[in-house]
């Protein structure tokens, strides 16, 4: 059950575990800042079965029974990505992913567009643009990227 009272920051990233892989955690909606009126965060702690950079889009390893994570393949489905990491996040190393809320996201080369679903893309860790209204997406980006983050409102499986 998501908590937003918990003795750590979402950007903390370990070398051991601190929390069991899947606990998650809500950060309320903030009322002033950069990121006010936003609504709120849900984030998940996992562990990385690779490295991650700030918005890689990420799925569970294959036939994974516990949250050890991997950047998504290439063209798979939406339905499989877990989150999209808001921070680096090293080989083996343990820390949160934001599986909801507003999100930087990597965009593929073919780029994500404002007011789009999202799917994933065509390079591994990617996020692309639904090419159809009906294309199962994981959010909606808010601006057009291609090749580098963009800023998008996600909802992930987790």
């Amino acid at each position: 059950m998501p908590t937003n009272a918990f003795p750590s920051t979402v950007s903390q990233v370990d070398t051991a575990a601190r929390f069991p892989l899947g606990y998650e955690v809500t950060v309320p909606a903030k009322a002033s800042g950069t990121e006010a009126d936003r609504g709120e965060e849900v984030w998940i702690y996992v562990q990385a079965s690779e490295a991650l950079v700030v918005g890689s889009v990420c799925s569970l390893t294959a036939a994974a029974t516990t949250y050890i994570i991997r950047k998504v393949p290439i063209n798979t489905h939406a339905c499989t990505v877990v989150g999209v990491a808001q921070h680096v996040i090293g080989l083996n190393a343990y820390g949160f992913i934001q599986k909801k809320g507003f999100a930087s996201v990597l965009a593929d080369a073919g780029g994500v567009t404002a007011n789009l679903g999202l799917i994933v893309g065509d390079a591994v860790g990617t996020a692309d643009a639904a090419a159809a209204a009906t294309d199962a997406s994981f959010g909606v980006a808010q601006a057009t990227a291609a090749g580098a983050t963009g800023n998008c409102w996600i909802n992930c499986q987790g």
